[in-house]
């Protein structure tokens, strides 16, 4: 059996290698570097992605709006970019920030657009 250790190796990757959905698009979920909090989740095409190692601030693509956007543009909600990881499969990526100005990721006005929780109506009483 083999050991799982949480201090893996990282196994460099080209972008090249990344695997985009139909649309050219990969899921970005964004992690606070500090508190490790989920903050939210964007779309990325490889111009977006581009971008954001350029530049060091997270840059997405709108689906809605078909345009680029690098968060907050207008906000004042920058991410700023510490590290992108892609998972093992090369089709999602983690991308470690530290945010600034406020610090709220979500439109809301909150620190993550991760508020809602899902009750479970399967949960079986014990």
């Amino acid at each position: 059996m083999t050991e799982i250790t949480r201090d893996e190796e990282l196994k460099p990757l080209q972008t090249g290698e990344l695997k985009y959905d139909r649309n050219g698009l990969i899921p970005a979920v964004i992690q606070d570097h500090k508190t490790g909090a989920v903050l939210m989740v964007g779309y990325m095409n490889e111009e977006a992605l581009k971008r954001t190692l350029a530049n060091r601030r997270v840059c997405f693509w709108s689906r809605s709006r078909q345009e680029y956007w690098v968060k907050g543009e207008t906000s004042g909600n920058i991410f700023d970019m510490q590290s992108i990881h892609a998972d093992c499969d090369a089709d999602a990526l983690l991308v470690k920030v530290i945010p600034q100005g406020p610090g709220l990721a979500c439109h809301t006005g909150r620190y993550s657009c991760f508020f809602n929780s899902i009750n479970n109506p399967y949960r079986q009483e014990g």
